[in-house]
């Protein structure tokens, strides 16, 4: 079990709203958390319960310019999740002094990979539903009919607009996770991040690393992720 508790901070981009989910039996770990593109925190809440659920210290943030979150602001880009991503690590080392994860879905996972790249400190990185190549997998979207992507929920960019050039930011800034454990989940039902990206995307990133492939599709990737993220997190971080 766990308390949750709603909190906001400020970032230099904008204000960003989280929840904290306090354990009752601490291991002493902070994981940040990020949802995907159009989403909020709410996709995050099975698993960021059920983590802090077996003595995970979990802090769930809404990206600003997402309606169905709490943020408020306006998704300018890129820098504005890595932003709201780093404003929530301050907040979690100034409560708690301990080292922290970051960790996300699609969008927040390519957000955990960026932050954790700027930030040495950061321990290691989740990244669940996040390829490389991701111009090239919406622009087949596109053609074959897809073409707003949620963008009416979200204050700010675009999804093709965000990722942009993507390809190139990974490029620069995965050698910098080097020497940190990272995990790379894909999902076999993914009509969004195909698992051959995901597998690309691994394949670039320097070890340590893992991967493992889940039984879901892209929105509800992150609740599915429940076992092997708890898995992969006991193996680093065993009970005493």
């Amino acid at each position: 079990m766990s308390d949750v508790a709603l909190h906001v901070v400020e970032a230099e981009r904008n204000r960003v709203a989280l929840l904290h989910y306090a354990p009752r039996r601490a291991r002493g770990i902070s994981i940040v958390a990020g949802h995907g593109y159009s989403s909020s925190k709410q996709n995050l809440d099975f698993l960021c319960g059920f983590l802090a659920s077996h003595g995970f210290e979990v802090y769930n943030l809404d990206f600003p310019g997402h309606k169905l979150g709490a943020s408020g602001g306006t998704l300018r880009g890129v820098d504005d999740c890595v932003d709201a991503m780093s404003a929530v690590v301050a907040f979690a080392r100034e409560r708690d002094a301990q080292p922290v994860y970051t960790m996300g879905h699609s969008m927040g996972g390519m957000t955990a990979i960026f932050t954790a790249a700027a930030d040495q400190r950061i321990l290691g990185t989740i990244a669940i539903t996040t390829g490389y190549g991701r111009p090239t997998s919406l622009t087949a979207l596109q053609k074959a009919g897809a073409t707003d992507f949620r963008s009416s929920y979200v204050v700010g960019v675009s999804l093709p607009e965000l990722v942009a050039g993507i390809d190139a930011r990974y490029d620069a800034e995965l050698p910098r996770l080097a020497g940190r454990p990272a995990l790379y989940l894909a999902a076999k039902r993914d009509g969004m991040v195909n698992p051959r990206s995901v597998q690309e995307l691994y394949d670039r990133a320097p070890e340590p690393k893992w991967i493992d492939t889940i039984d879901s599709d892209h929105t509800y990737a992150a609740e599915n992720a429940r076992s092997a993220v708890l898995q992969w997190l006991n193996e680093r971080h065993p009970r005493a």
